[in-house]
Parts: C-alpha cells; sequence; structure tokens
C-alpha cells in the first residue's frame, strides 16, 4: 500500500513544477523564436548558452558569437515549423520539428533546452535535411 501512496504523493507535487517549468520553457522558446523572426540578437542571446552551438544540415558547425552577427539586423525568412515535441527531464528539455522553408528542403530540427540560473536557454540546434540528398545550390 505504501507505493500507490507515494507515487500519487510524487505525481501530485511534481506536476505544478512540470506545468510552470513547461508554462517557462515554451514562453522563452517563444520569445527567442520571435527574436530570431525579427533578427534581434541581442533577445535571442538571452535564450541561448554562451557556449551554444549549431550544427547545420552541411555537418558545418557555428558558435553563439557567430550566429548573433548573422542574426543581428536581419530578419528571418518566413518559415512554417510543423510537428513539434517536448520532452522535459528536468532542468534539461529536448525540442523537436519539422521546417518547412519556401527556398529550401524541409528539415528536421533538434534544439536541446538547458535551466540556466532560472531562465530556459538553447545549449544546441541539430539541423537535417529531411530527405536522401542536400538542396541544390
Amino acid at each position: 500500500m505504501r507505493a500507490p501512496l507515494g507515487l500519487f504523493l510524487a505525481l501530485a507535487f511534481a506536476s505544478p513544477l512540470l506545468a510552470q517549468s513547461s508554462a517557462s520553457l515554451r514562453s522563452a522558446a517563444k520569445a527567442r523564436s520571435v527574436a530570431l523572426d525579427d533578427g534581434n540578437a541581442k533577445v535571442w542571446a538571452k535564450y541561448t548558452t554562451d557556449d551554444f552551438q549549431v550544427i547545420l544540415a552541411d555537418g558545418s558547425v557555428k558558435s553563439k558569437q557567430q550566429r548573433v552577427a548573422e542574426i543581428e539586423g536581419h530578419p528571418r525568412t518566413k518559415v512554417t515549423m510543423s510537428d513539434e515535441h517536448w520532452r522535459v527531464y528536468g532542468g534539461t528539455a529536448i525540442e523537436t520539428s519539422r521546417s518547412d522553408a519556401a527556398d529550401d528542403k524541409p528539415l528536421r530540427i533538434t534544439q536541446v533546452w538547458v535551466r540556466d540560473h532560472g531562465t530556459w536557454k538553447t545549449a544546441s540546434v541539430q539541423l537535417t535535411w529531411i530527405g536522401a540528398t542536400p538542396p541544390a545550390k
């Protein structure tokens, strides 16, 4: 009888924490995405770890500093995101999604989020083309 009661208590107390974490995570993800859309590198950087790296679909790697330089003053071309899935493991979250840019092949995106001093930040992003071959340049 103790196990069911213990499980019930764990779930009862964990649910509000998970809901709170989920709300703050989605808020951070939305703010980061809007900053990217607007070309606002300062806000984008607020939700990105200092040691961030993105692995592009062609295999090249870029740092936070490189992305900040690319983003500042350059709004993102309209991108349609779909098939979003979130998994939260304490202070770490993984987001997977699909991106359909009008001028490129569709991408599968994996983002790793971490809780850093009370703020959710992206630590790593991996982009993978959907399909066997990359788009022609």
